[in-house]
């Protein structure tokens, strides 16, 4: 008997790796966090690859082997070691488990890693605890002043333009002593090194 590959049912790592991916999306900004937690929650309880799938039709590259294979893998292994990675604006991911419950491990990473985040510039934008946690930032890119100086006075409109830099924070309880944190967003080194140093 042959099985519809959407019929087939999903694992554990499947369902991570899609977590994975809707939470880059977020951080990305093709999610608001009510859709974020919407999908989050359907992701967690999905049967088969098909439910799974359907949660990623609407974006670009969907729910491609290659997309998936690399989340899956790290949630598999329980995390992987944290690169901060040069200055500048970059993409970030990290999976990390820690030997202790959710609600204090939401409490730590608002103790340590909050200010970081306010002094970077950032907000709290969506606080669930203790699931989630979604920073946001508004910030000018770099190229703004020279289109200033180069299109004056007409370039000044540039002046209204800002790029929304989102930092997005998931708490799973894999047992009532053990807790996943996965950070997925664009930020600069001082605020990738704060989540990096939160294992530590």
């Amino acid at each position: 008997m042959r099985v519809d590959p959407s019929d087939v049912r999903a694992a554990d790592a499947d369902r991570e790796a899609v977590a994975d991916i809707l939470r880059a999306q977020c951080a990305a900004g093709r999610l608001d966090v009510s859709e974020l937690e919407e999908r989050l929650s359907a992701a967690l309880d999905a049967r088969t690859l098909g439910e799974l799938d359907r949660l990623l039709a609407d974006f670009p590259e969907g729910r491609s082997p290659d997309r998936v294979a690399a989340p899956a893998r790290a949630a598999q292994a329980g995390g992987a070691p944290h690169t901060v990675g040069l200055p500048g604006l970059r993409r970030f991911h990290y999976v990390d488990v820690f030997a202790t419950d959710r609600a204090t491990m939401f409490a730590e990473a608002l103790e340590r890693v909050v200010p970081a985040m306010v002094r970077g510039g950032y907000d709290v934008v969506s606080r669930d605890e203790p699931r989630l946690l979604v920073f946001e930032i508004r910030e000018r890119p770099a190229w703004v002043p020279l289109v200033c100086v180069l299109g004056f006075p007409i370039g000044l409109i540039a002046l209204a333009y800002k790029d929304t830099q989102r930092i997005v924070v998931t708490f799973d309880e894999l047992a009532p002593d053990r807790t996943r944190i996965t950070v997925a967003g664009i930020a600069r080194r001082p605020v990738r090194k704060a989540f990096a140093e939160l294992g530590d």
